[in-house]
């Protein structure tokens, strides 16, 4: 063999095996950040409960049984209630001004995306205490109700529902706007002239031709809101009461006040199959529409 051929014969093995451990690097970080902590999670859910082991010992269903007690179903309900409660207010406020700031100068569009980005920097806690203090008494929203004469006196607007719908909102439109920018700002005008040119009006052609065709990127920035707020812990415990409490602060209060860490580990495993769940559907939802 000559020796230009060894050297490609190595050259091809050594791009082989680049190419080998490439591929094996993702599944490699999947398995150590996804499988290996889903494992142990399930491990402890199949644990009894023993006062001499916080995670418990043996094998047993038992913890999975708590599934079906009313605090474990009324959280799972107010979660589900509160995701998409919040997903859908989220793309009505995102989707609209995402699309009119990619009708702006390129100029005014970086101003504006750098200013959404500034707020996916705050802390969701900081974001949520500063929410506590906007719905006070003292100094909140509603003194401001009391000036326009909305009302006759300051109420505290906590615990409330809507406390934590407003909240995760203002928390989950720039991640929204993020995601529907690309396929919004690379969508070619002459859709939206060519409706008009055939007599549509504005709103019927946004409708009918702009949202049909950002389906899929409206369904991703659904599909994650969902994912974020589902178990959304903070605003929650903050700004709701125990009607309000979704089921990632059912977990805490399971596993650490009531310390039975197998029966949290087990509504945990019921939480991130539900969650599987809702992603096949929006994902099926959202079809293949206009790939941003």
């Amino acid at each position: 063999m000559s020796a230009a051929a060894t050297i490609s014969s190595r050259g091809n093995t050594a791009g082989t095996g680049a190419t080998i451990i490439g591929l094996l690097w993702p599944f490699f970080m999947i398995v150590a950040f996804f499988g290996v902590p889903f494992a142990l999670l399930l491990r402890v859910s199949l644990a009894r409960l023993d006062p001499a082991y916080y995670q418990g010992s043996g094998w047993t269903l038992d913890a999975f049984g708590t599934l079906f007690q009313s605090m474990v179903l009324n959280g799972f309900v107010s979660s589900l209630q509160l995701a998409f409660t919040v997903a859908t207010l989220g793309i009505i406020i995102a989707f609209p001004a995402t699309y009119f700031i990619t009708r702006m100068s390129r100029k005014a569009q970086v101003v504006w995306l750098v200013g959404l980005l500034v707020t996916l920097a705050l802390s969701e806690v900081l974001i949520t205490f500063s929410w506590q203090i906007i719905l006070s008494k003292r100094v909140g929203i509603s003194n401001v109700a009391v000036f326009l004469g909305l009302l006759e006196k300051p109420v505290s607007l906590t615990p409330s529902f809507l406390g934590v719908v407003g909240c995760l909102v203002y928390v989950v439109v720039p991640f929204n706007v993020m995601t529907l920018y690309p396929g919004l700002s690379r969508l070619d005008a002459s859709y939206m002239e060519a409706a008009a040119t055939m007599g549509a009006r504005p709103s019927r052609a946004f409708f009918d031709i702009l949202v049909p065709l950002m389906r899929k990127p409206v369904a991703t920035a659904y599909l994650t809101t969902v994912v974020m707020t589902i178990g959304a812990y903070v605003a929650p415990l903050v700004l709701g009461g125990p009607a309000n409490w979704t089921i990632g602060v059912i977990i805490s209060e399971v596993a650490i006040s009531a310390q039975n860490l197998p029966s949290a580990a087990a509504i945990a495993v019921l939480l991130m199959v539900i969650t599987g769940l809702m992603i096949l559907i929006i994902n099926r939802i959202g079809g293949k529409g206009y790939a941003s």
